[in-house]
Parts: structure tokens; sequence; C-alpha cells
């Protein structure tokens, strides 16, 4: 028994010292309670909204108690019904509800047409029934049943598969990309060939490019077989640019690729390299990048901080040409997120490459 609480005692002083057990242990668990606790909700809070009205000033009510639901984080008002595709595109909102003239003259009951977007095949009623509400209250009287109907957008038929998909990929990418990469960078330091490489006339940049390119070419192998699956398996189609929807699967691959880099270029160990990526990339992606839950549905500040993380912009933007079919121009911010951040990644994992190699 004596020995046993030896062993314990070393073992505690050791966790003490060591201030990566200490952080891993102590400070990351409370860190993740806290943010994930925040941002993870099934439920939809926010709805943004968009309000196309032909009826004219008669549906000036209506449209007051769409604007003060509880769920409305934002309005949209668009100038005709056409406007509806473009502004799901353009203003990421998540339903449109088009009010218009019934039959029968300017008495007759408005007819209501409900689009709700259903890429992001959630709880499809805390965005229906919250807006079928409003108006059945701002209608209370007799002759005012009014025509309502419902119209899933990007994804007619509800499935779950549509949601799923773009996180799985994003998922395979970030392990091969960034996780895999980063300790294979870190291998070379404690299998001792750092030093031969070091030795050789190549710089830190050829050295670096070289390491890049075959896990850059086995990522473009598991986009190309995961577009595959996902058309002859679950029969999800692109309806977008084929050619944009593969450049964005690859650049989103590049970008993880140079964040792992950044991460194993100043990791002294690839099991240090391993926690940060799993830790710091990884599980934040995985909780905050609207795979497991809506963004529009976290507190505003736990929003801002997902739009920091380049696998939410990977999500919003194969969602945007995959499903709604949008180009370059809708997805430009996205674009310029994961290519900025990559080049701010290369160019500091690259001074610590310099520093590396200098001291082997």
């Amino acid at each position: 028994m004596r020995g046993i609480w030896t062993v314990a005692r070393k073992e505690l002083s050791h966790i003490l010292r060591d201030k990566v057990s200490g952080l891993i242990l102590f400070v990351l668990p409370a860190l993740f309670f806290i943010s994930i606790g925040f941002a993870i909700s099934v439920d939809i809070e926010r709805i943004d909204l968009a309000i196309a009205n032909t009826a004219g000033p008669k549906a000036n009510e209506v449209i007051n108690h769409l604007c003060n639901m509880n769920k409305v984080s934002k309005v949209v008002m668009l100038n005709s019904p056409s406007e509806v595709e473009e502004s799901f595109a353009r203003d990421g909102i998540v339903a449109a509800i088009v009010i218009s003239e019934g039959e029968g003259g300017y008495n007759a009951p408005f007819k209501f047409d409900l689009f709700i977007n259903c890429s992001f095949a959630t709880n499809i009623l805390a965005i229906r029934n919250p807006i079928s509400s409003a108006i059945k209250n701002a209608l209370i009287g007799p002759g005012n049943d009014s025509p309502f109907t419902v119209r899933y957008l990007y994804n007619s038929d509800l499935n779950r598969k549509m949601a799923t998909i773009p996180g799985v990929i994003m998922i395979i990418l970030i392990v091969v990309s960034t996780i895999i990469f980063s300790i294979s960078i870190n291998k070379e330091k404690v299998h001792g060939t750092s030093r031969l490489l070091s030795l050789t006339p190549l710089g830190p940049m050829i050295i670096v490019i070289g390491k890049l390119i075959p896990y850059f070419l086995i990522s473009l192998i598991h986009i190309s077989y995961l577009i595959f699956l996902g058309q002859s398996i679950f029969g999800l189609g692109i309806n977008g640019s084929f050619l944009l929807y593969f450049l964005f699967c690859a650049l989103f691959s590049l970008n993880s690729m140079m964040l792992g880099l950044l991460v194993g270029s100043y990791c002294k160990t690839y099991e240090a390299a391993l926690i940060i990526c799993w830790f710091f990339i990884f599980t934040p992606n995985l909780f905050l990048s609207g795979f497991v839950m809506p963004v529009n549905s976290m507190p505003e500040t736990m929003q801002k901080i997902a739009r920091l993380h380049n696998g939410y912009h990977f999500i919003e933007g194969y969602r945007g040409i995959a499903y709604k079919g949008t180009g370059l121009s809708e997805n430009l911010p996205h674009i310029l997120f994961l290519t900025i951040q990559s080049l701010i990644a290369f160019i500091i994992a690259l001074l610590g490459f310099s520093c590396r190699y200098s001291k082997s």
C-alpha cells in the first residue's frame, strides 16, 4: 500500500509541475464546458426572416406581428416574391414569407406562402409554428381563414443526410489535412530526420512544400470519392458549379493543412501536436461550425466566435454551392477568409520552421 501511495504522490507531483498536463486536466475542461454549453442548443432561438408584401398597406398589421416575434432576430423586406431565393443566398435567412391578396377582391383573405431553408434539416416546426402563430394572432376575427402554404427549399424531402454530409466531409478533411499532417511534421524531429534534412541544401520553404504535396494529393482523392459516394449512395447532387465546389473543398483542405503545419512547426512532440489539434481545431469546429446545431441559434457572442473557425466558412460555402447553387460572388467572403487564414498560418509556420532548422 505504501508503494502505491508513493507512486501516486510522484504522479501527482509530475502533473502539477507539467504546465501542459495542468492545462489539459484543469483549464480546458472548464473552458469547453462554458463555451460549448453556451453554444449548444437543439432549439432554434433566432429566425432571420424575409418578407415580400404584394397585398399593400392592409397587410401592415400582419407584418408588424411577424417583425415583433420573440424569435425573429433580423427582418429583410423584399420588393417582390422573385427575390426570395436570392435573399436566401445573399442574406442568409432561414425563412421567407410572401403575403398576397387572395381571390375575391380587396376584402378577400390574405394568401401566405412560407418558404423555409431546409439545407440544415433540423427542427422545421421550430420555424414554422411561431410564424403560423403570429399570422393567426394578427388575423383574429370572422372571415380571416387565410390560405397558408409551406414550401421547403433546397431539401424538399427533408433528407437529414443533407445536414450531416457537409460536417462529415469537414471532419474527414480536418483529420487528414490537419491532425495527421501535423503529427507527421513532428515525427521528423522525434526520429531525428529533421537534422538530416537541415544538412541538405534545401531551404525550409522547399522542405515544407515537399511535405505538403503528398497530403494535399491524398485530400484531393478523399474529396473525389466523397463526391462519388454522396451522389451514388445518398443521392446528394451538386446544384451549383462542380468546378467551384471541387476547388472550394480543395481550398478548405489546404487551409486545414496550413493550420496543421502551424501547430506542427511549434510543438516539440507529436503528442503535443495531437492534443492541440484535437482541442483547439477539431473540437471547436465540430460544435461551432454549424454541423451539430445552427450557428443562428447560438448567443451573439458565440456566433462571432464561430465565424472565426474555418469549419464554419466551409459548411456555409458547401451548403451554398451544393444545395443553393450559389456562385463565386456569394461565396467570396468564405473564400477570402480561408485564403487569408491560410497565408497567415503558412507565414507564421515558415518562421517556426526556419528557427527549427537553423538550430538543428
